[in-house]
């Protein structure tokens, strides 16, 4: 808890004393001493009724908002809907001030922007207090309101008591639910039986049972080269049964802030109406801080807002890169082909690449 002084206060408040004190000189006059020491013994008490109040005050912050949220453990609404951030002040002392300032941050987590406030409210004894503002929120990502301070001024304005706060509450931000856009990817083949099968615990290729020796023309990421090792000939596993049942779509995010709330708001829209064929989706997004893919299982639209809140967690840079294709090839070398949700030339694109 830090303690400040306001010198301008200050000076207006020794100019009174000091010109009570000539008039008390110049007129004797009883009325002049009480004045006096009324405002010698008002300072230190001003000072001491601020520095318990501090300690009595809490603050909390929550939102609520008229939109209907999903089905989610998550605090979530659509792109420019009206939320009301509340900031709610307990003083259960019989002290109080004029003036007490909330200093606080509001901050995209996604694209790592923050912006400070300052919200100036007066504290009544023995009663709790709330504000409501209203705000429109515009970009996608998660945002995060958090006071760290409150700052609370004596009645005469001379004593500045910061005290630590840390009250904080967040939202997600979607993008709008709108009309769903059909796919023209139906017919396209995925390579989703390989994916599953080597996500399987500990890659077991002894359960699989579509097996059988090497043909000329078989391809050799097929080959299950473990059994292969305990036998005379070449065994390869057959993909068959499972091809298509998943769909695999990797999210391609640009690094600039405008490119990639675009291609997150129509590729949303877009991989709604994946889902809405019911196709089963897994999306892939690239994490730079473990240096692989994070993968989500998207058969709802409740599983794509989930996923949807969990990219926003981290900022923008640490899901973009230039190399996504290659790192695709390194990392799901048994895929043979996927989605591609990504940008190019001011349009937003889903594509089929072939992973070779």
């Amino acid at each position: 808890m830090k303690i400040k002084i306001s010198p301008l206060h200050l000076i207006a408040f020794l100019f009174v004393y000091f010109g009570n004190l000539l008039l008390f000189l110049a007129l004797r006059g009883y009325l002049f001493i009480v004045i006096g020491m009324i405002l010698t013994a008002l300072v230190p008490l001003s000072f001491l009724a601020l520095r318990k109040l501090a300690d009595f005050v809490s603050g909390t912050i929550f939102i609520a908002s008229d939109a209907n949220f999903a089905q989610s453990e998550e605090t979530i609404v659509r792109q420019k809907d009206d939320i009301h951030v509340i900031f709610k002040i307990d003083n259960p002392s019989l002290l109080c001030t004029l003036r007490a300032a909330w200093i606080f941050t509001v901050g995209n987590t996604f694209y790592g922007t923050s912006d400070q406030q300052t919200l100036l409210l007066s504290i009544p004894p023995s009663k709790k207090k709330q504000f409501q503002m209203k705000v429109t929120v515009t970009e996608l990502g998660q945002i995060v309101f958090s006071c760290q301070e409150l700052i609370f001024t004596d009645l005469l304005g001379i004593f500045k008591v910061h005290a630590p706060c840390s009250a904080e509450c967040s939202l997600f931000v979607l993008p709008k639910q709108l009309t769903v856009e059909r796919s023209e990817l139906l017919n396209a083949r995925f390579g989703a039986a390989e994916l599953s099968e080597c996500q399987l615990k500990g890659n077991d290729y002894s359960e699989v049972t579509d097996i059988r020796t090497y043909q000329p023309g078989d391809r050799p990421r097929d080959i299950h080269w473990k059994l292969s090792a305990r036998q005379q000939e070449l065994i390869v596993k057959e993909r068959t049964t499972l091809a298509g049942s998943e769909q695999i779509v990797l999210i391609a995010l640009p690094p600039k802030k405008a490119d990639a709330e675009k291609l997150l708001t129509e590729g949303y829209r877009k991989i709604r109406g994946l889902i809405a064929e019911q196709t089963s989706l897994r999306l892939l997004i690239w994490e730079n801080c473990y240096f692989s893919f994070a993968s989500y299982p998207c058969d709802s639209e409740a599983a794509l807002d989930a996923a949807f809140c969990t990219i926003f967690r981290t900022d923008l840079q640490s899901h973009s890169s230039q190399m996504l294709q290659q790192y695709m090839r390194n990392c799901y070398p048994q895929l043979e082909s996927y989605l591609c949700l990504t940008k190019k030339e001011e349009m937003i694109q889903l594509e089929v690449c072939i992973n070779v």
